[in-house]
């Protein structure tokens, strides 16, 4: 029996994976995440690239990214199928210790159905199409446009282990376990660091009010320290730059490159009060449960120190996220509603056929969606670019694109536009425009400086701020034909000039090896 029911929750996590898709390889975040893995493995040029060449924020992702580059990088994505399929079976088991569940095969078929079309690529396709927003999006992702899942493989993923540690929690399985469970997400991207903290003191005081065995609890602070150390150390060694700005340089993380996941003002808005109240509603159902009040303490400790930061407007509190514990609390809020839907859901193989369908319908539409290219979307006239500089571009080549500060200063909101047309971002919104983002990883080439990939340390972040300076100066005003230009290219050791070909440059330093419909290319005398 026990075979057959783990039987089953495997291929509802198949089906789950293949329902919510993923993303081709260099999509968004990965374009960063990647660089520094993708460098140590080979690829291309990019161990000459700036950017490669700083401190790493995620070491033990990118170790994992170099031993897929040393291979073939497509194994990155079967990586992100089994993480999907982990989030899956994770949240059946915390929907099977919600109170009243009663895991009958018509209730667990239910939950299956319901869980995955609130992830289903083609439910959120479907919403975009009737109402231009990606309202589904809102029942997986947190506040202030962070989430655990996303498009695809990326350190922020391995925040499903927050998401398996309250299962293993929920189930009565050892509270040290969870807690490691939970700190070990900080091993692999340091901004879970607070949130994982959060949930662990949940876990302390839920497991102290219940049992009141205080070696447990000393245990639990204990691994958690141990497994917890690891990303403070890796946190601080990356933020740390004697004798730089470092307030300078938190300000410009916090309010230049990433506002729309630092300024409360900027994200909150009235789909996240909603979904604050999602919130409020899955733990009401779990009310005088002990994972119910660690959720609780957690989310307290979040929202008190989301209040601290908003009294203090301290960057350095706003780049902790004290808000994305919410990446956990939205999903759990979403699996306790569904198990309390399934719950009421009739008995019979005929419901039960109806669940099955519904499932295996949606996971052959997330197939449909990724096959006939409805998500996702990139670029594709940059793509004659990116071969012709594979075939072309030297190891001390380095490349200037037309980059600029985009102008989000009114945006509001956290909007997803994972199964919307390639974004050319609008003036006022939150979004970050995505042109040429891929230009390192699909071309192997160094780049001078993007917007979208940054650095962490404080003396590199404030070099990223003077070079986006510099570069968008071009874009933003004429300088081409200005005395010194050519001399200021070389400082920067600029040998070359991508540039839009619908505005080509005609300057006797700049010499065309290169044009496309899209694109042109200009080697620097």
């Amino acid at each position: 029996m026990r075979f057959w029911l783990l039987f089953e929750a495997v291929v509802f996590a198949a089906a789950f994976a293949l329902a919510h898709t993923q993303s081709p390889l260099y999509y968004s975040n990965q374009n960063q995440y990647f660089l520094h893995g993708a460098a140590q493995a080979g690829h291309g040029h990019l161990a000459n690239d700036w950017l490669a060449n700083t401190r790493d924020p995620t070491p033990l992702f990118s170790w994992l990214v170099a031993v897929a580059y040393r291979w073939d990088p497509w194994w990155l994505q079967p990586a992100y199928f089994v993480l999907l399929m982990v989030y899956f079976g994770a949240a059946w088991v915390v929907a099977s210790a919600v109170p009243g569940f009663v895991p009958r095969r018509s209730a667990r078929w239910a939950f299956a159905a319901l869980f995955t079309f609130a992830h289903a690529a083609i439910v959120r396709v479907a919403s975009i199409q009737l109402t231009g927003v990606d309202y589904p999006w809102y029942w997986q992702a947190g506040l202030a446009a962070q989430y655990l899942l996303g498009p695809g493989l990326q350190p922020s993923a391995f925040g499903v282990l927050l998401l398996v540690a309250v299962a293993v929690y929920a189930k009565g399985g050892s509270p040290v376990v969870a807690a490691a469970l939970a700190a070990a997400a900080c091993t692999f991207h340091a901004t879970y660091l607070l949130p994982a903290a959060l949930l662990i003191c949940g876990f302390l005081v839920a497991s102290w009010l219940a049992t009141r065995d205080s070696r447990r609890v000393v245990g639990m602070a204990a691994v958690a320290s141990l497994f917890g150390s690891v990303g403070c150390v890796q946190a601080l060694s990356v933020l740390h730059s004697p004798g730089a700005d470092s307030a300078e340089a938190l300000r410009i993380l916090a309010d230049v490159r990433i506002p729309h996941h630092c300024v409360v003002s900027r994200w909150f808005d009235g789909i996240a009060a909603l979904q604050i109240g999602w919130v409020v509603l899955g733990w009401y159902f779990l009310r005088g449960q002990p994972w119910g009040w660690a959720i609780l303490i957690a989310a307290f400790g979040g929202f008190l120190l989301t209040i601290a930061q908003l009294i203090t407007g301290s960057h350095t509190l706003a780049l902790a996220f004290p808000w994305r514990i919410s990446v956990l609390l939205v999903p759990v809020a979403t699996i306790v509603v569904a198990a309390k839907i399934a719950m009421w859901w009739p008995r019979g193989w005929v419901s039960e056929a109806m669940a099955a369908m519904v499932v295996v319908g949606l996971a052959g539409a997330g197939v449909g969606v990724m096959v006939w290219g409805w998500g996702y979307r990139m670029a594709e006239e940059e793509e004659p670019l990116y071969a012709y500089l594979w075939q072309t571009a030297g190891p001390q080549d380095v490349y200037l694109v037309p980059v600029s500060f985009p102008k989000v200063g009114r945006g509001r909101g956290a909007v997803s536009n994972t199964f919307r047309p390639p974004p050319r971002a609008a003036s006022g919104t939150n979004q970050i425009p995505v042109d040429l983002q891929r230009f390192r990883l699909a071309s192997g080439a160094c780049l001078y400086v993007d917007f979208k990939s940054i650095p962490y340390s404080a003396a590199e972040v404030l070099e990223w701020y003077r070079r986006m300076q510099f570069a968008s100066s071009f874009t933003s005003r004429d300088r081409w034909n200005s005395p010194g230009i050519a001399a200021e290219l070389k400082r920067e050791g600029i040998t070359h000039v991508v540039w839009p070909q619908s505005k080509p440059l005609a300057v006797d330093y700049l010499e065309l090896i290169y044009a496309d419909e899209a694109y042109a290319v200009y080697r620097v005398r």
